[in-house]
């Protein structure tokens, strides 16, 4: 199988009909450990997204089914679907675990946040909408490893009533986590926006999800990174100082929950559902106009 490489500007792809069924097209992304394409379900007439991981051994490949088999479990309708999964063996000696998963059409955090200013509101709203997903996954003993703006995806639905929605994408690195928290040989995660123990490479626990969205929600108040630069002093720098919350860009409530989702040390962040619990309450202390298309939670 020929995939894109991370300079190809106009990528090409060349694959087998995967599974008998899902045809790879055009490459829309990159995620982590793999690329993202546009594909078509020749069964069904439907267009999906195709995820291809890393080629690897055989060892590789069956620690890729056993999480493959784990994310597929997941059925929450903040989380986007894994419809299939299987490994190409089309070329013998360079197999790729890859993933069938639902196509969502909308705009990323990070096109969002680039795009316009972001109102407190709406990034309540998104606030909640992932923590209700992480809510979920945790429940299912499963940490994302890789909340990030480009893994949030908004989606519109374009009827009149209807109002935009989060949705938590990519869970290219996620695992199961045993009692004791997961650790990994490597560490893994988009520098930005790692927990201090990821950086750490410490064993994980969900509250590493937690982190990670703070500092998400605190870029929609600020569009700028808190951790900027590369990978590697991006990643340190987190553990010298928190990240900055100028008053004036981040008004209270807000600050003062974002500085627990961001607290350096994980016993001191909210849970998922207790996340969700306070966003949902400072949402509904947030005045809505009364010709506000978003409607009330």
């Amino acid at each position: 199988m020929e995939t894109a490489r991370s300079g190809d500007l106009l990528p090409t792809y060349s694959a087998p009909l995967l599974l008998d069924r899902y045809r790879p097209l055009a490459r829309i992304g990159r995620g982590g450990m793999g690329l993202v394409f546009r594909g078509h379900d020749e069964y069904l007439g439907r267009d999906v997204a195709i995820k291809v991981f890393g080629g690897g051994n055989d060892e590789h490949v069956e620690t890729y089914r056993a999480e493959l088999r784990m994310l597929a479990s997941l059925n929450h309708h903040g989380v986007v679907s894994i419809i299939d999964a299987g490994v190409d063996t089309s070329s013998p000696d360079d197999p790729r675990p890859f993933l069938v998963m639902q196509l969502v059409r909308g705009t990323t955090v990070r096109e969002r946040v680039a795009e316009r200013p972001i109102s407190p509101r709406e990034i309540g709203e998104i606030g909640y909408e992932v923590a209700e997903a992480l809510e979920y996954i945790h429940a299912q003993n499963v940490i994302h490893r890789d909340i990030t703006p480009s893994n949030i995806m908004i989606v519109n639905y374009g009827t009149e009533h209807s109002r935009e929605r989060a949705m938590l994408t990519d869970f290219g690195l996620a695992v199961e986590a045993a009692d004791a928290g997961f650790q990994s040989e490597n560490i893994s995660g988009t520098a930005p926006y790692l927990s201090p123990e990821q950086v750490r490479n410490e064993p994980l626990a969900t509250a590493s999800d937690i982190y990670s969205l703070g500092l998400v929600l605190l870029e929609c108040f600020t569009r700028a990174m808190a951790f900027p630069g590369a990978p590697l002093p991006s990643a340190m720098a987190r553990l010298l100082s928190g990240p900055d919350m100028p008053a004036e860009v981040v008004p209270e409530p807000w600050r003062s929950l974002l500085q627990r989702m961001t607290a350096a040390e994980p016993e001191r962040r909210p849970t998922a559902a207790e996340l969700g619990t306070e966003l949902r309450s400072m949402l509904r202390d947030i005045r809505t106009p009364s010709k506000s298309p978003r409607g009330r939670r």
